[in-house]
């Protein structure tokens, strides 16, 4: 009796284990089917706990079609919470659970997993990818009788191939996928591919083709209301309309179309097509200035574009491969990590090298461009000193000419003083003669000197010497004066042929008058404004002035201020 009691106990436990397994099991597919009812809603799959355990229970229990389900809803999961990698690896293992020899696979869930795979594989850039994926897609929906999902992923083929730059691949399937959806009767979905097909046949410059999808697209494919405007994140469209009609020469409306875009979406992409389109279009009216005032906001919206799609990149493309080579890198991650500290050691001992170099070879340059500089200067002092020297002594030298002609007159008066005056006389014309040689020999090799200073302008010495004169008047002493009109021809002539270049440049269509052009040439010869003043005899006022003209007729700039550093565009040699 006890016996049978404790058999019957056995029984009676097996038997509540497995009702209780059964009512396990049945709950887990319950909230399976929950999940995937969310999924097929377009709600947010956030909670990644619940998923995962759903895909643990079925990875020990489920048919290989439950797998797959669990799988791909654990998928749905981590892409909804944006973890693109995590993502990739969840839809690779129910792709691994499907057994596709079975008469019983789901593939129409297989074919939805691939797309899923395809639409991440496009969102990270990796095109070629996707199109595998997109393939894939569709086969398998074929084969699970889910025509729409199968004519979906063939037409997002053409997008892949639109932006791997392959127009007439990306024509092709979507003219194709566009005949299918109709004649599957799927015409509004059809309608919405058409603006896809429109913007590129647009670009191609074929706007009669492109007319007819357009309107296909504006009035059939349910995104636009009824005062013409499209549903919030595709404003893109309006840059490929305006496009269409800068193409067709409708210029108003073009503009009506990039301004729309430009005002209704801040995002960069639009941002950027808004403000391309109206460079464009000002460009083709000739209106330099707004040309290049909206591409300019356009390259900076690329920046900023860029930036962010870099960023994003970096963070999640290199996960995007299979998941068992992450594993493997992630195995390797320490063996870097220790690799990383020793080569980044390094790293930082070579820039602190290289920068400690860079500054003492800085500071030496510097010091020695300072010296170069203080003998140029004292080589100019000396040199000015020597003119200025030769030039008091020719002047003696004269009056002892003069001097002693009027001793000749005076000859029948007194001859022995009239001798002796002579005598002296003609001994300090030969001393002062002397003086003036050795002087001419000592301004000679300052010349030379000169040449080969800092302030080298160029390998002629009349020009070299030309230059010195002009600094040396700049001072205004007693023995200086203006320079004259030859001397300005002299310089002008000199400058035309040594620096041809910088002469065309100021000198183009004649628009300098002839004392702005004297300025201009002072300036490119590094004259500073106070001898640039006093050379044209000016005042501080007249010198902005001058410099105003200058910058406003070569330039087209109207401050005074930024002609220096525009003068710096002018080759100098």
């Amino acid at each position: 009796m006890n016996r049978n009691l404790s058999v019957l106990a056995v029984v009676v436990s097996v038997v509540v284990c497995l009702l209780a397994a059964c009512h396990s099991g049945e709950r887990q597919r319950l909230q399976l089917e929950e999940l995937e009812r969310q999924n097929r809603a377009d709600s947010l799959l956030l909670n990644d706990s619940l998923a995962r355990a759903l895909a643990d229970y079925f990875d020990r229990h489920g048919t290989p079609n439950e797998q797959m389900r669990a799988y791909y809803i654990l998928g749905r999961t981590y892409a909804d919470r944006g973890e693109a990698p995590a993502a990739i690896e969840a839809y690779h293992e129910a792709i691994s659970r499907a057994d596709t020899t079975s008469q019983d696979c789901d593939f129409a869930k297989l074919s939805r997993v691939y797309g899923q795979s395809a639409t991440i594989f496009y969102q990270q850039g990796l095109y070629r990818n996707a199109l595998e994926y997109q393939d894939l897609c569709t086969d398998y929906g074929w084969r699970g009788k889910d025509t729409l999902n199968a004519l979906r992923s063939y037409a997002m083929k053409a997008a892949s191939y639109d932006q791997l730059k392959m127009a007439d691949s990306a024509i092709y399937f979507y003219k194709n996928a566009i005949r299918l959806f109709q004649t599957y009767h799927f015409d509004i979905i059809a309608s919405g591919f058409a603006g896809g097909l429109a913007e590129i046949l647009i670009d191609k410059g074929e706007t009669v083709e492109a007319e007819s999808y357009m309107h296909d697209y504006e009035q059939q494919s349910g995104y636009f209301d009824s005062a013409g405007n499209i549903a919030k994140g595709r404003e893109i469209y309006y840059y490929a309309k305006g496009l269409y009609y800068l193409k067709r020469k409708k210029l108003d409306s073009a503009e009506y179309y990039f301004r729309k875009e430009l005002n209704t979406a801040k995002d960069f992409n639009n941002q950027n097509g808004g403000a391309n389109g109206l460079g464009l279009l000002f460009q083709q009216t000739h209106k330099s200035d707004s040309a290049a005032k909206y591409f300019a906001y356009s390259y900076a919206m690329n920046d900023s574009m860029y930036a962010l799609k870099a960023t994003h990149e970096v963070e999640q493309a290199m996960a995007m491969y299979d998941y068992t080579r992450q594993q493997e890198i992630a195995q390797k991650e320490q063996e870097k990590a220790a690799h990383l500290k020793y080569y980044l050691l390094l790293s930082i001992l070579f820039i602190v090298i290289v920068l400690f170099v860079s500054v003492v070879i800085s500071i030496n340059m510097s010091h020695k461009k300072k010296l170069q500089e203080k003998e140029a200067e004292k080589l100019r002092t000396d040199y000015s000193d020597a003119v200025a020297k030769k030039e008091q002594i020719a002047k003696e030298l004269e009056m002892l000419r003069i001097n002693h002609e009027r001793l000749k007159v005076s000859e029948q008066e007194s001859k022995i003083l009239i001798e002796t005056v002579k005598t002296n006389n003609s001994q300090l014309l030969r001393t002062k003669e002397k003086e003036i040689a050795v002087l001419n020999e000592k301004i000679r090799k300052y010349a030379i000197r000169l040449l080969n200073s800092p302030k080298k302008i160029s390998d002629n010495p009349q020009f070299a010497l030309l230059i010195e004169d002009f600094h040396r008047k700049a001072i205004r002493k007693k023995n200086t004066s203006l320079p004259q009109r030859a001397d300005w021809d002299q310089l002008i002539r000199l400058f035309a042929q040594k620096q041809p270049e910088a002469y065309v440049a100021i000198g183009r269509e004649q628009t300098l008058s002839s004392q702005e052009l004297r300025a201009c040439i002072l300036l490119l010869l590094k004259f500073t404004n106070g001898e640039i003043i006093s050379l044209l005899d000016i005042t501080s006022q007249g010198m902005t002035n001058i410099r105003t003209r200058i910058n406003e007729k070569l330039f087209r700039e109207s401050k005074a201020s930024t002609l220096d550093f525009r003068l710096k565009e002018i080759p100098i040699v």
